[in-house]
């Protein structure tokens, strides 16, 4: 359905290759990620084949320029696993001095972008901004499925002036999460956790249609105690999103935790939700619930894991993720066919190097839901009319 690079006459050609640089930072250095490996492994295909690359990505959410965002760390992590002096920096400030240093690459020259999000014209699919990137190079290639969700200028606008090509990455995506957006394979399980309803709104309630099992955690959980009336004390929680959860509550495929990880002042214990006291918090699920994920998932034939179930920041709160991280890992190795996914999720299951003992890891949070709940990815749609 969408052209792959794969077919594409490359060679000598300069092509701008949107990829996902979004990946923690730590002490200066870029933090190991499913999502640098799909980067070097699309930079190395077209280096092969003596294309001239241009990389642009974004890390974050800043608001203007901000040094603890740049994309220097990625540039520097790449740089040390290609052939010395072919990878180098380049700021955003001046187009000009841009233009010139992309018409003076040679063969197999790498040339990574600033951090696009340091221009608001990126989010906001500015034509003029999209025009300036297409006119960098030749050919477009997305290898950026994690963003494929966002009408932004690297996206659409650049893909709807120029056409273009979805990347390795990007063709491995869609290939693997197609057979869950089918839901062909039963019993069915989804495992949604993360903070917000409204990111995975669309993709919950289709879950709801296809999937046998969908069980709740994290700060999504709390909302939907709160949709039930009951008190969630000094919990997180999105109040907008309670109307939400009162609509899909009533579906006998959803399944919330029985029992959850509370925290006060005084220390942490373990309750039924509707057990908290006004100064507690929900921070993580409860053994037995992790147990009701355990038995499902055991069963399972297919089954998707998006999000952390508690507060993955601290050690105490995170036992429950951990379990489901273990959980799905070991089901990954048997015929059962299991994706996980979401940039939170990646880091956990990177902490824990359990990363390779998936079936398929979607550097994907809110695109991947959306795509397997059956939505449209405006950075694809981008590519289908300009094919």
């Amino acid at each position: 359905m969408y052209p792959s690079v794969k077919n594409a006459d490359v060679a000598g050609r300069r092509v701008l290759c949107r990829v996902d640089m979004d990946v923690p930072v730590r002490d200066g250095a870029v933090v190991s990620s499913p999502r640098l490996q799909a980067m070097l492994e699309m930079v190395s295909f077209l280096q092969e084949r003596r294309a001239r690359v241009i990389l642009m990505g974004h890390r974050g959410r800043p608001n203007g320029p901000d040094a603890a965002l740049s994309t220097k760390p990625v540039c520097a992590w790449l740089a040390g696993r290609l052939p010395k002096g072919m990878v180098r920096f380049l700021p955003f400030d001046d187009y000009g001095v841009l233009v010139e240093e992309v018409h003076a690459m040679a063969n197999g020259d790498v040339l990574v972008l600033e951090n696009l999000r340091f221009h608001p014209a990126e989010e906001q699919n500015d034509s003029v901004f999209a025009k300036q990137l297409a006119d960098l190079a030749q050919l477009y290639v997305n290898d950026a499925f994690a963003t494929s969700h966002r009408a932004h200028a690297s996206m659409v606008g650049v893909p709807m002036l120029m056409g273009g090509y979805i990347g390795l990455h990007m063709e491995r995506e869609l290939e693997a999460l197609q057979v869950v957006r089918e839901a062909s394979r039963r019993p069915f399980v989804v495992i949604i956790g993360g903070a917000k309803i409204s990111s995975k709104l669309e993709a919950m309630e289709a879950f709801l249609q296809s999937a046998d099992r969908v069980f709740v955690g994290g700060a999504i959980a709390t909302t939907f105690f709160a949709a039930q009336g009951l008190n969630v004390g000094a919990s997180f929680m999105m109040k907008e999103e309670v109307t939400d959860a009162k609509r899909m509550i009533e579906s006998d495929r959803l399944q919330l935790p029985t029992d959850v990880v509370l925290k006060s002042r005084h220390g942490y214990r373990t309750a039924s939700p509707g057990d908290l006291r006004d100064n507690e918090e929900i921070v993580d699920i409860g053994v037995s619930s992790v147990r009701a994920i355990q038995d499902a998932v055991q069963k399972a034939d297919m089954f998707v894991w998006n999000g952390p179930v508690g507060v993955v920041e601290d050690a105490r709160s995170r036992a429950g993720t951990d379990a489901v991280a273990h959980i799905v890992a070991r089901r990954s190795r048997t015929k059962a066919f299991g994706v996980v996914g979401g940039g939170d999720t990646l880091d956990v299951i990177e902490t824990l190097g359990i990363a390779d003992l998936y079936d398929f890891v979607s550097t994907g949070g809110g695109a991947m839901l959306k795509y397997v709940g059956g939505g449209v990815l405006p950075a694809l749609e981008a590519l289908k009319k300009n094919t």
